[in-house]
């Protein structure tokens, strides 16, 4: 059904593209993206070494963010506790990114897996960095590096710096998503597989061959510091900002949650056979079809679908939060494969974000022709870690 759900995912993108569904089909990104995907297949196995290391590191991490929490609330075990996980997990990972930042290490990283999607879909230099860029950082990253250039992209470039910015997921985040008891050998691999799928998608619904061929090397300093604890402590106070923000949407949406579940059966005070109707059911039904092309058993398609609402509907720490709920239902196959098609940003809030990031830099002209790339971006996205789920469960999950 893998296979099956790749064709249906990629017809349905080109069937949105208009009345030339299959004019100037983009053949070679599309080829490039599933070879790309195919390859962090092969070097990111789970019976692999990378894979393995990978496991050890971000334990390591979630160890260390745990030693720092510790020496300022006391000898407390931070998992116990959600909000001093999020906050200790992503300020420790934001100040290591901050020191590997002053020794140019991801960046060095960044521009040659650029200058690999570059030659390989053959689009510009900007939309390539984005699509390398959003692998490691979230959306006001990868925006806030490319705002000398944003004004000048093409509306493909555009679509691409947004699909790839929502398909994937941060590195901030992993280390929490781990302790959480999210694999996170499968969230980078997720996060390596979806960035090419992002191009695909992003190709698929935009359709347009005007690239500008002129960026030389981007330049990525916005985490550089004057010294190693200058950058390590810009790290920490971005990451800080990070964790509130989390820790603010993530309340914000339950007790939202909460809200509209108690308005939806209210009716039964008056109607004692009014059906038990909840939201979590509504994003079954929403997500159900998408599940069982991706390789889910029907008997999970609702449980899974459900999660694939969530994530869509509201965030992917919500959707990982509920998943773990309902682990004990699933089959280990199926827990992957939803694993895999969590693993991004593609939401309504985080769409809300990048619009206002990238909508200020643009001119006027140009931003209601952006306004209407908004919601295929977001379908792009959601597409991009479906495929990529739907890949894993092909592979045999």
């Amino acid at each position: 059904m893998g296979l099956v759900g790749v064709i249906a995912f990629l017809l349905l993108a080109t069937f949105l593209r208009g009345k030339s569904a299959f004019k100037n089909w983009p053949w070679r990104i599309v080829a490039g993206g599933l070879l790309l995907q195919a390859a962090c297949l092969f070097v990111l196995r789970p019976d692999g070494r990378a894979y393995a290391a990978l496991g050890k590191f971000f334990k390591l991490l979630g160890e260390s963010a745990a030693a720092g929490g510790q020496s300022v609330f006391g000898n407390v075990d931070i998992r116990v506790c959600f909000a001093l996980n999020c906050l200790c997990s992503i300020i420790m990972i934001s100040s290591f990114m901050g020191v590997l930042y002053y020794f140019s290490i991801p960046q060095k990283i960044i521009s040659l897996i650029a200058k690999a999607f570059r030659k390989l879909f053959g689009i510009d230099g900007s939309a390539a960095f984005a699509a390398a860029c959003s692998i490691f950082f979230g959306v006001g990253v990868t925006v806030s590096i490319l705002t000398p250039y944003v004004p000048k992209m093409s509306r493909r470039s555009l679509m691409i710096l947004m699909v790839s910015s929502l398909a994937t997921i941060s590195f901030a985040l992993m280390p929490l998503l781990s302790s959480m008891g999210i694999s996170s050998g499968d969230l980078v691999l997720a996060s390596f597989m979806s960035a090419p799928s992002a191009v695909v998608y992003a190709a698929l619904l935009c359709p347009e061959e005007d690239e500008n061929e002129e960026e030389g090397e981007i330049k990525a300093d916005l985490l550089v510091g004057r010294g190693i604890a200058d950058s390590f402590a810009k790290g920490a106070l971005m990451g800080l900002k990070l964790a509130v923000r989390v820790i603010a949407m993530l309340i914000a949406i339950s007790a939202a949650i909460f809200f509209i579940n108690r308005l939806l059966v209210s009716p039964q005070a008056f109607f004692p056979k009014y059906p038990e109707i909840s939201l979590q059911g509504l994003f079954g039904y929403l997500g159900y079809p998408f599940a069982f092309l991706m390789g889910i058993p029907a008997s999970e398609c609702g449980s899974v679908g459900y999660v694939l609402g969530c994530k869509v509907v509201l965030n992917e720490i919500v959707a990982y939060k509920e998943l773990l709920n309902i682990q004990s239902v699933l089959s280990p196959r199926s827990f992957r494969i939803a694993t895999f098609a969590c693993c991004g940003f593609a939401n309504f809030g985080t769409l809300s974000i990048l619009y206002g990031l990238v909508a200020p830099l643009l001119d006027d002209s140009r931003i209601a022709s952006f306004s209407k790339l908004l919601l295929k971006a977001l379908l792009a996205a959601v597409l991009a870690s479906f495929t990529t789920a739907a890949l894993i469960a092909l592979v045999g999950a």
